[in-house]
């Protein structure tokens, strides 16, 4: 039986569904209804299928990725930490999560740090900074440490000379571009 076409009150259309619903299935009815869901189900196992087959090949493809943004592989996670203020208690924040996450989730063979700076962000990074020997052992554990070259030109041009750097750190182009090419690796961002 079709749509229900019914005037009148709302209660003459529900009254009218209501009985259309209710009928006893012809057999026409239940063909039609066994060929529809017989439909569905080989495209519900190719769409599974595709679904497995895309993430085998998207984790393979990151592990490239990963690979060419210089991070670990064989680690199962990867974190990238965002620091853009010259607080020190904001410096402190990122490099406590940066040890909790290390000490929780197993070191290096299975998580995968990287500490973005840039911005204001970029004196964590100076050799002189209240933090330097803290670095120094999170770098000794595998967390590596990303210095934004534009922030230190901008840094260079406030104090009229080039800031002596911690040796940890490793100057790449652009900070924010930096995490967008580890956010494309597969690289969780994290700004605490």
């Amino acid at each position: 039986m079709g749509p229900v076409f019914c005037s009148g009150t709302y209660a003459d259309r529900r009254d009218a569904i209501h009985a259309r619903d209710n009928q006893k299935p012809t057999k026409n009815r239940s063909r039609r209804i066994f060929m529809k869901t017989r439909s569905l189900f080989p495209a519900a196992w190719l769409m599974l299928l595709a679904a497995f087959s895309f993430g085998t090949a998207a984790q393979a493809a990151d592990a490239d990725k990963i690979e060419q943004v210089g991070g670990n592989t064989l680690a199962k996670e990867h974190l990238v930490l965002q620091i853009t203020e010259s607080d020190l208690q904001r410096q402190n924040l990122v490099l406590n999560v940066a040890n909790n996450v290390m000490k929780a989730r197993g070191g290096p063979d299975q998580i995968d740090v990287e500490v973005v700076a840039f911005g204001p962000g970029i004196s964590m990074l100076f050799a002189n900074n209240h933090h330097a020997e803290r670095i120094q052992s999170l770098a000794d554990q595998g967390v590596r440490f990303s210095a934004c070259k534009n922030s230190i030109a901008g840094a260079t041009r406030k104090l009229g000379k080039e800031p002596a750097m911690n040796p940890a750190a490793e100057p790449v182009e652009a900070g924010i571009a930096r995490i967008l090419d580890l956010v494309d690796a597969g690289y969780v961002l994290v700004r605490p």
